[in-house]
């Protein structure tokens, strides 16, 4: 399906790792996501070493702050910031990539309401994408990830991750009702439990289409 977008993860605990990983995820995935924190020693320099190296449309992800300065003129496609250091970091002077907003919950999914008014937050950021990833731990949870997409203006860029395994089907249908993007692993490793394959997602999408 032309539409849908499949992010898949690199991730490595030394930079020439993390570069064969990424060399072999391009070769199979439209999307990737620099995971660059379990990068032991990471220099700017090695920043500039992945920046060149990647050549497929990618979210520079990282947690820390440092890091994320230091990323931010090098003209990555997109960079996962999390909500809490938005305004700390004051993206709106940085004008060489997209911005994606992020909320994480590891432990649940907050109701609709809680969901709801963290979205009315995040967009009051003017930030191009949003993010909300959290924890499903029952029916009910599914439902509210997916009342968020239902929810979503028109041409906004959200995207709706359910973590565990009882949120796999928020990774099937969020494309299918206006998520951005999802995330597929790779036998270079997943970042957040409930993943699925790329290979096995693709043939998913193969079926509906």
């Amino acid at each position: 399906m032309k539409n849908i977008k499949i992010c898949t993860p690199v991730i490595g605990k030394t930079l020439k790792e993390f570069l064969k990983n990424l060399d072999k995820v391009q070769g199979i995935s439209e999307m990737v996501e620099l995971r660059v924190d379990h990068i032991k020693n990471l220099s700017e320099n090695d920043l500039q070493l992945i920046r060149k190296k990647t050549i497929k449309e990618a979210i520079f992800t990282s947690r820390r702050k440092e890091t994320i300065l230091k990323a931010l003129d090098l003209g990555f496609d997109y960079i996962d910031v999390e909500f809490s250091l938005v305004e700390e970091l004051k993206l709106s002077k940085f004008k060489k990539t997209k911005v994606i907003i992020s909320f994480h919950d590891y432990k649940k999914t907050p109701n609709i309401q809680e969901l709801t008014l963290i979205i009315d937050r995040m967009r009051e950021c003017n930030i191009e994408v949003l993010k909300i990833a959290t924890m499903v731990n029952d029916d009910q949870d599914i439902k509210n990830l997916l009342q968020i997409l239902l929810n979503k203006k028109k041409n906004e860029k959200i995207i709706v991750v359910g973590m565990g395994e009882k949120g796999r089907i928020t990774r099937v249908l969020g494309p299918l009702l206006g998520s951005f993007l999802t995330f597929a692993s790779t036998s270079q490793g997943e970042t957040a439990p409930g993943q699925i394959d790329i290979v096995k997602l693709k043939k998913i999408y193969q079926l509906i289409n």
